[in-house]
């Protein structure tokens, strides 16, 4: 196994709520102010003209890139996700109030999309780019078609949804619950084909038990499995046609996010509670390298082709590369 300690290479940035900073060294990019809460969300647009905050309370700043003008505002109220569009550049953000919120850039034109009147707490795109599937507390999944603002696809999983994931052949939606389990809908025939959990029938966690929430979802870019992360201390590779474990990677502490690492057909990255990001080979399921250097929870992580970039709990941010 290769290790690397991170602080000593590689980038850092830091965000300091309720403001935002983004910084390498003793180089400035860009000190952002205005927020009232919390900076949750941060992305870039797809062209690269543009990026927004936004914070717990949801209000929302949007800046052009070139020179770092600030050229919108906007207020919803608390929101759970904020993304741009993966092809134009459209910001979409789900609201408490079961709101799907678009805003056109840079015409800066609203819609709302009002299907529930429950949290709407996950969201991906289908490959389509048209379509959004949304995952709401009160366990409705619709599949929404954005232009229409009409929901193609409505379907009860009978469960709380705490995240959602959509098949690169957007035949498969799977959502997770706080409580472990993970439930398969096909999307063509609008129904649950399967519910999947490590705990046998009639199984009823004791009063004290920890969380074992699923907190995030990532199917395989070719294979049948899906890598679910889960607060408890592991990530189980679900065989989703043949719709059983296939094998469970554990970890010291909650796994918040796991990622394939781009079409490797073998390799998942993932994000721990204990402030290590790790690279496994899921065929011989064991760690293959892993990247130290955080002091704090890794919170969240996203991949670009080879550059991994995650952020602490102490509003560290880094980048580095993998191979």
């Amino acid at each position: 196994m290769h290790e690397v300690d991170s602080s000593k290479w590689g980038s850092d940035f830091r965000i300091i709520s309720p403001y935002l900073i983004i910084d390498k060294g003793e180089d400035t990019f860009q000190q952002i102010t205005g927020h009232k809460d919390s900076v949750s969300h941060v992305g870039f647009s797809t062209n690269d003209k543009y990026y927004f905050t936004a914070d717990l309370s949801g209000y929302i700043q949007l800046f052009e890139l070139q020179d770092n003008k600030k050229i919108w505002e906007f207020e919803v109220g608390d929101v759970l996700w904020v993304m741009w569009h993966p092809v134009v550049p459209i910001l979409l953000a789900g609201a408490v109030d079961g709101g799907v919120w678009m805003w056109k850039i840079p015409a800066f034109e609203t819609k709302t999309i009002q299907l529930s009147n429950t949290p709407p707490i996950d969201a991906k795109f289908l490959s389509t780019n048209r379509h959004l599937a949304v995952g709401y507390q009160d366990g409705t999944i619709k599949v929404i078609d954005l232009k229409s603002g009409e929901a193609t696809v409505s379907v009860d999983a009978k469960q709380e949804i705490a995240s959602i994931g959509v098949s690169r052949d957007d035949k498969l939606i799977m959502v997770g619950s706080p409580e472990s389990s993970v439930c398969l809908v096909a999307v063509q025939a609008g129904k649950v084909i399967a519910t999947l959990t490590e705990h046998p029938a009639g199984y009823t966690p004791a009063q004290n038990t920890p969380s074992d929430s699923v907190e995030h979802i990532a199917f395989h870019p070719t294979r049948t499995v899906a890598a679910v992360s889960y607060i408890d201390n592991k990530v189980c590779l679900w065989d989703t046609a043949l719709q059983r474990l296939r094998t469970t990677l554990s970890h010291p502490d909650g796994v918040v996010k796991s990622c394939w690492a781009g079409d490797s057909e073998h390799h998942l990255v993932t994000c721990c509670l204990d402030g290590i990001v790790r690279v496994w080979d899921v065929d011989q399921t064991e760690i293959i390298a892993q990247v130290t250097g955080h002091r704090d929870q890794l919170l969240d992580m996203k991949i670009s082709e080879n550059l991994v970039v995650t952020a602490d709990d102490a509003g560290i941010v880094k980048v580095f590369r993998i191979s």
